[in-house]
């Protein structure tokens, strides 16, 4: 009966552990926080989008290392870019902005042609979210 009492008491505390454990992420929440909401891009000009077509999201991961440039381009669609990592040079004519890590824009379809450029310490990692259709392009470079 000796053997029996320990093995009770340790199979009681682990099962009690368990139940907390379980009571524990009952209470964890799922939070959404918002990152970037706009009706315009960074050039101004309200977003819009294709018609006439099978619409088509993309969800892109973007590598520049630190010195490398984008052609100068221009984006048929409306884009939101996410800047994980880096810090990113974006130049429209005389206009320049800089993104560093964790911060956000919108690019319309209706901006003049840019350029980005990876500036930072790190090479600069994108995602950008693309509301297209089936067959358009994310660039054409100008």
């Amino acid at each position: 009966m000796n053997i029996f009492k320990p093995i009770l008491l340790s199979a009681i505390a682990l099962s009690n552990a368990f139940i907390n454990l379980e009571h524990a992420k009952s209470q964890e929440k799922i939070e959404v926080i918002p990152l970037i909401q706009s009706i315009r891009g960074l050039s101004g000009k309200k977003i819009s989008y294709p018609r006439w077509k099978q619409a088509e999201l993309r969800l892109l991961k973007v590598n520049i290392p630190v010195g490398l440039k984008t052609p100068l381009h221009i984006h048929p669609a409306p884009m939101l870019v996410y800047v994980q990592q880096g810090k990113l040079k974006h130049s429209r004519g005389e206009t320049i902005n800089y993104f560093s890590a964790g911060e956000s824009f919108v690019e319309s379809n209706s901006g003049s042609p840019h350029y980005v450029e990876s500036v930072g310490k790190k090479p600069a990692v994108l995602f950008v979210g693309v509301s297209s259709a089936i067959g358009l392009p994310t660039t054409v470079n100008k």
